[in-house]
């Protein structure tokens, strides 16, 4: 059975669409459309619980949702519980690490320990954001949200195994937040 620290997530449905069952989600990465799913794991109350997805059962809706069909979902009361769970798929169906960083999904470091080249360990990766196409990794130093530039010039190393990333952070970012 596969764990959630196994899988990676793509997306949380938000609500119903139409009253045949269909779910809106909104997504993590680009996952959910780019690769022809043919399954999903929904987290339902800790546990992980596989769906199918019928051909074209997933239809960009936005930049930032998808609607999705799962098979035998025919009815909005049943899509109802569904509101809020997370979706993930196995990290064996995620894209790997040793892609260029311009393809690269930045989603996937989330939960990764981000190392400084210079300061060493800083935190855990807690969220990507995508600031009109400018993305930055999101860690907490010092109980302050610190957003970091995600760009191919700062990596330096990605260790998949241990779950860390190792940068050169821009001059002075870090120092700002160290100051008190």
């Amino acid at each position: 059975m596969l764990k959630i620290e196994d899988c990676y997530l793509v997306g949380t449905f938000t609500k119903t669409h139409g009253v045949k069952g269909e779910l809106v989600a909104k997504k993590n990465s680009e996952l959910l459309e780019k690769n022809k799913l043919e399954s999903v794991l929904v987290d339902i109350d800790g546990g992980l619980v596989p769906f199918f997805i019928p051909k074209k059962g997933i239809t960009p809706r936005n930049h930032s949702s998808v609607r999705i069909v799962l098979e035998d979902m025919n009815t909005e009361a049943k899509a109802q519980r569904f509101i809020g769970c997370d979706i993930y798929i196995p990290m064996k169906n995620a894209p790997d690490f040793d892609e260029e960083v311009e393809d690269f999904d930045p989603n996937l470091l989330i939960g990764f320990l981000y190392i400084d080249e210079e300061k060493g360990k800083l935190g855990e990766i807690e969220d990507i954001q995508d600031y009109s196409g400018n993305i930055v990794l999101v860690i907490n130093l010092n109980d302050q949200e610190v957003l970091i530039p995600f760009a191919g010039d700062h990596f330096i190393e990605i260790d998949e195994e241990n779950k860390t990333i190792t940068m050169e952070t821009p001059d002075g970012l870090i120092d700002m937040y160290l100051e008190e």
